[in-house]
Formats: structure tokens, sequence, C-alpha cells
């Protein structure tokens, strides 16, 4: 199955271009061995794989992957796949999970997924492993990228992948969880899409980028200026059109330059050590139709069209992403028609546990939706 997948993907780069080939959702491109470091301890057989996704909301590119399937034999009909999409971990390519392995946030979710029989795919992002910079916060990018990867995993192993599948992120991967929610039946038609988990997603970006500038106070969030330089140095290499740079200080164009090339941590380290807000990163407001367009273009989170389960999962004390944020998106999309209701009311109350736990426990339940 991985010759096949992987020929037949060689065949059609030879006959249509790469250009051509690479706007088809889901091809795998190439496959290769990762790194001991980025297997989890509960993985059987497991695999990098590059292919063929969304660049930008509007462009087609490339992403790379990891696909680990759990240990011993397959249940009948395949083992379920769980498509996770990282949180912030930086945009230079030694970021990228399939290189670095998983943080000690996430790693445990992959981990309980393993061991409850799921095949687990995660992403890394087009731009973060692959060429050019990630597009940091492109919705439909990112969900492309979730989605597509389960496409090509059924390449590689399609022998013992069912078709059932859900998708889940946390932070900046529960902003593509939105995303991917509303689009993953479409884009993957022959796939049984069963349900999404979006956890501490942010929402509302696209009302709070366009009002950055020079004279925007301190914020008290936590890693904002760390999120605000990953998102200029997507838009910066992704849409050269824009021309970015003209809003920026000098001292903001030195710091986005640092962000293409190092991972979160490090930079928030590098911020920390040399304190610097938001408004330090500009010279000019962005405050005009084309960057509100942009945004619009890049961030707004669906309200609506979402034809399967959603379970929207977010800590009252999250000091990086507001929890009112997520309280405002419910709000929308009870106004667009979507109907919404507490766990606490639809369940009998059960006794609390570890948040992995709770989350591992909304992916079970997508699959039991239907």
């Amino acid at each position: 199955m991985r010759v096949v997948g992987a020929a037949v993907a060689a065949v059609l780069l030879l006959l249509t271009g790469a250009g051509e080939a690479s706007a088809q959702p889901g091809i795998l491109l190439s496959q290769e061995e990762l790194p001991p470091a980025a297997v989890p301890a509960q993985a059987g057989d497991s695999v990098r794989v590059r292919y063929s996704t969304l660049r930008t909301a509007t462009a087609a590119g490339e992403s790379t992957g990891s696909i680990f399937l759990p240990r011993g034999d397959p249940p009948d009909g395949g083992w379920p796949v769980v498509s996770y999409a990282h949180g912030t971990v930086g945009i230079a390519d030694q970021c990228a999970p399939s290189a670095a392995g998983f943080n000690y946030v996430e790693l445990p979710a992959i981990e309980q997924w393993l061991a409850a029989g799921y095949a687990v795919v995660a992403t890394d992002y087009a731009g973060i492993g692959t060429a050019g910079v990630n597009a940091y916060l492109d919705g439909p990018a990112a969900a492309a990228n979730a989605v597509d990867i389960v496409l090509a995993a059924h390449d590689v192993y399609g022998d013992v992948l069912g078709d059932r599948w859900i998708v889940t992120g946390l932070s900046q991967g529960g902003h593509a969880t939105y995303f991917a929610a509303r689009g993953a039946t479409t884009r993957a038609p022959a796939l049984d899409y069963r349900g999404a988990v979006a956890v501490a997603a942010p929402t509302h970006l696209e009302q709070l980028f366009p009002a950055a500038g020079p004279a925007i106070p301190a914020l008290p969030t936590t890693g904002i200026v760390n999120y605000a330089l990953l998102t200029l140095a997507g838009i910066d290499d992704q849409r050269p059109g824009v021309d970015i740079r003209r809003y920026l200080s000098p001292k903001g164009i030195e710091l986005m330059e640092l962000a293409k090339v190092t991972c979160s941590r490090e930079l928030g380290r590098y911020l920390l050590a040399h304190p610097t807000s938001v408004g330090d990163l500009f010279a000019a407001p962005l405050w005009n139709e084309q960057f509100r367009e942009l945004f619009r273009e890049m961030q707004q989170v669906p309200v609506d069209g979402f034809d399967r389960p959603l379970r929207v999962v977010h800590s009252l004390s999250d000091t990086s992403v507001p929890i009112p944020l997520t309280w405002a998106q419910l709000a929308e999309m009870q106004q667009h028609g979507v109907k919404w209701v507490h766990p606490a009311r639809a369940r009998r109350r059960r006794r609390p546990g570890p948040t992995v736990r709770t989350w591992a426990q909304s992916s079970e339940n997508c699959y039991r939706s239907r």
C-alpha cells in the first residue's frame, strides 16, 4: 500500500506538474522514518509523510506530518483515526513535531489515544518543515493540513485504517479544528468524519489584530507578543503583496525575523529577557480595510455549517486564550442556529478527572455520536 501510494503521487506529478498535483488534497508525496524522539511510547508502526494540501487560505502547497499506529492487530474495519492539530510550537523547521516530538502538554493525549486503539495522524502545518514560513493562524490552511493528512495516511496504511475519523486540536490547533469541523465532510467525502473537539481555541482574532499599532497599550494576556510575531512572519513570507514591513518598527522587523528561525519556547525566553509590548512592534497602525479583510480571510472562525458534533473545551483559568472569547463564539454560534448544551446538563455528573482524560473521552464520544 505504501509503495502504490507513493508511485501514484509520482505519476501524477510527472503527468500534471507539481503545481497542479499539489492542488489535489492529501496526495502522498514522500515518506520516511521518524526520528526516535518524535515517536510516542505507545506507538507501533509510525512514519513521517509529506503530502499535498493548502499553503494559505487561497494557495496550494505541501505539509509534513506524523502517522502513528497503535500496537497489535487492527480491529475489524480498521483502526479509527484521530487527526491532531498541535498548539503553538514556533514556525521554524526544527519546531515541527515530526522532527522534535510533542511537548509534555500534548504528548499524554496522543499516548492515551494510541493505548485506546486509535491511530493518530498529526500535521506539522505547511511551512513548518517544508519550504517557506508557516502562515500562522491561517485557519482554512491549517484545517486543510489536518484533513489532508488523513487522506495521505490512507495511502500509507489503508489496509489497517478504518474510514471513521475525528479532528481535534489545542490552541492554534483548536482554531484550526473549528475550520476543519465545517469542511471535513466536503474535503474528504470518501471517509466517515464523525466530529471534532476544539480545545482552548482562540476566536475573534480578526477583530483584535487589525487594532494593532504603535498606540496599542500593553496587554496582560501571556504570550501575545509571541503570537503577534508569528502571525506577522507568516504574512511577510506568504503574502508579500501586503508589504507588512512598511507597518513595522525596526524592532518589530528584527523580532519578526527572529521568530522565523526560533521555536516558541526560545522566543518566549528572549522576550522575557527583552521586554516588548505589541505597540513596540509597529510604526503605523493596521487599522485599514486591507488588513481587516486579510484577517477575516485568515482568522474568522466559522459559526455555522457544522454537519457533525463539535465539542468545545476551555479552561476558566486560561491566561493565553481568555475564555470570554469562547463564550462570545458560542453565543454567535447559537445566534446562527447551532444548538449547544453545557456537558453538565447533557449527562449525569461524573467524578472529575484530568483534562487529558476528558479530552480523550470527548474524542470517543464523537465516534459514538452516529
